[in-house]
């Protein structure tokens, strides 16, 4: 029986010391690849703090004067693969990529000229929208990597259906590339350090070029902008600011030329939602100065339309959406609403189309322009005060 119990202290003793072993292993396999991750994760950190240095902030570049929108990505090929994918994307196919934007976007996107897409630095990047926002209007700004110089050029030397390549005009020292277009049409094309910018007029390129060279008069001086721009966003990301408020009736209470609103972009198969807030000079308050102003705004409660800035109502109007047993689209919407919105709008666009401007106040322009465009959508928009910030989310959802 000792030599059995003596076995069985050996045996144990054998198992301590092999998973001490195991253990120390495990312990010592661990260490070294955090110690990896440690030095990759340094690594990845510091290239990417050394790109970001080498990168053109392109908010320096976009000229203040005028300048009454900004489109910004920094994925523009993470929404143009996403978009097809929509159940929508069929009926907005004819406005979601207008003017200049789209003639560039098609073109760098075909397969003949880029194969396997924009780059990833190509894909971070801004639209200014100026004067009347045509699209003469628009300018079109890459930021460009290594070697991507002749990208656009290429591009747009193979749609051209001329056999002569750009004409060059000289602009305080700097080269314009004429490119002629069919129907007597040209774009003006200027490549920065680390940038190009494109517009279909040579006016907007050399105020680029200017704003460039003299280092003032650009978004990045404007400091209601510069802090609706720094805002935190997400990655893959698609924001629209507006030199304007998020709605027209709210136009009659703020300055146009002092406040921005922001409208971050967030899509699902059957929903655009918008979010966003209004920004203002630095310590005005837009609630004391927007709320007395809801008074004057109907209620109104039918099956295709909502509209209300009555706090109690509006909570009514989502318990009642809320306890129906059978939903309509219309009343789901009303239903997943917040009961505490300080303004709240749900309308039927194919009503809206119907009849007329009675509702224009209260719906964004573009939308009144293009409402054939939208009769597949309920239109929802809800406005909340906190801490003195007025916010806003916007909703298009697909009836189909």
């Amino acid at each position: 029986m000792r030599q059995d119990r003596q076995e069985e202290t050996e045996k144990q003793e054998y198992r301590e010391v092999m998973k001490a072993r195991v253990l120390t292993k495990v312990m010592v396999t661990v260490s070294v690849m955090l110690f990896c991750i440690a030095v990759g994760f340094y690594g990845f950190a510091h290239l990417s703090r050394a790109e970001e240095g080498r990168e053109t902030n392109l908010f320096t570049v976009v000229p203040a004067e005028g300048c009454i929108g900004v489109l910004e990505s920094d994925h523009i090929n993470y929404f143009l693969n996403q978009f097809p994918q929509l159940n929508f994307s069929r009926e907005l196919s004819g406005i979601r990529y207008p003017g200049l934007f789209h003639y560039l976007i098609s073109g760098l996107t075909d397969t003949n000229h880029v194969p396997h897409g924009l780059s990833s630095r190509m894909s971070r990047m801004v639209v200014s929208y100026h004067g009347e926002g045509t699209p003469r209007d628009q300018i079109v700004y890459f930021r460009l990597g290594e070697g991507e110089e002749t990208v656009i050029d290429k591009m747009l030397q193979q749609r051209s259906s001329f056999r002569f390549g750009p004409k060059e005009e000289k602009y305080r020292g700097e080269t314009i590339r004429i490119y002629p277009l069919p129907r007597h049409d040209f774009l003006a094309v200027y490549a920065g350090e680390g940038f190009v910018a494109v517009s279909y007029q040579k006016r907007l390129i050399e105020q680029v070029i200017d704003t460039h060279k003299d280092l003032r008069h650009s978004l990045a001086d404007d400091p209601v902008f510069v802090r609706a721009a720094a805002r935190k966003k997400s990655h893959n990301f698609l924001t629209f600011y507006a030199h304007t408020p998020v709605l027209p009736f709210l136009r009659k209470e703020t300055d146009d030329t002092a406040c921005w609103s922001d409208f971050n972009f967030h899509l699902t198969s059957d929903v655009v939602y918008l979010t966003g807030e209004l920004w203002l000079p630095e310590g005005e308050d837009s609630t004391e100065r927007l709320l007395p102003y809801y008074i004057s705004i109907p209620d109104v409660r039918t099956d295709s339309l909502l509209l209300s800035a009555d706090r109690s109502r509006i909570s009514d109007y989502v318990s009642e959406a809320v306890a129906e047993e059978t939903r309509t689209i219309f009343s789901e919407c009303v239903a997943y609403l917040s009961p505490d919105a300080s303004f709240t709008l749900v309308a039927d666009l194919e009503e809206v189309a119907r009849s007329g401007n009675s509702l224009a106040p209260y719906l964004p322009p573009f939308l009144m322009r293009q409402a054939a465009f939208f009769r597949s959508f309920i239109f929802s928009v809800q406005l909340s005060t906190t801490g003195g910030r007025l916010s806003h989310v916007l909703m298009l959802t697909y009836k189909e």
